[in-house]
């Protein structure tokens, strides 16, 4: 391809603005005897676009990401920096039905067979954050 990418844009520009009297093989035809490596042209845009593409895709992906994990965390708060007790006041209020019918039988099907000085923080704390990501489903 020249190295005068200006020029070869131009010669594309003109190209395109009037290709309705030439077939797909005379615009290459054309474009080759003005100095444009079409299939490396080509190449390189296709690349150009797959990326721009991926970035978008991969920008869409982080964002939704996002969205997903401070939804699960704003249930009950940030889990990490509660204490024990915190967390099972939380947990007895889930029991309780304070936070709805379907997260009360998420967390009574989730302790079933745990009594409650045998649960560890973590353990809780684990619970809740899986409680809180399903939605008690």
């Amino acid at each position: 391809m020249s190295k005068d990418y200006r020029k070869t844009v131009r010669n594309l520009e003109a190209a395109l603005a009037d290709d309705s009297r030439l077939s797909v093989d005379e615009l290459r035809q054309e474009l080759a005897e003005q100095g444009v490596d079409v299939d490396g042209f080509l190449a390189r845009f296709g690349t150009v676009v797959r990326k721009g593409y991926q970035q978008r895709l991969r920008k869409i992906a982080e964002q939704e990401k996002a969205e997903a994990g401070t939804g699960a965390k704003n249930l009950f708060g940030n889990l990490a920096n509660k204490t024990r007790e915190e967390l099972e006041r939380i947990f007895q209020s889930l029991r309780q039905g304070v936070f709805g019918e379907q997260l009360k039988a998420a967390a009574l099907a989730r302790c079933r067979n745990q009594v409650g000085a045998e649960i560890s923080e973590t353990e809780l704390r684990s619970w809740l954050e899986d409680i809180s990501a399903g939605g008690g489903e």
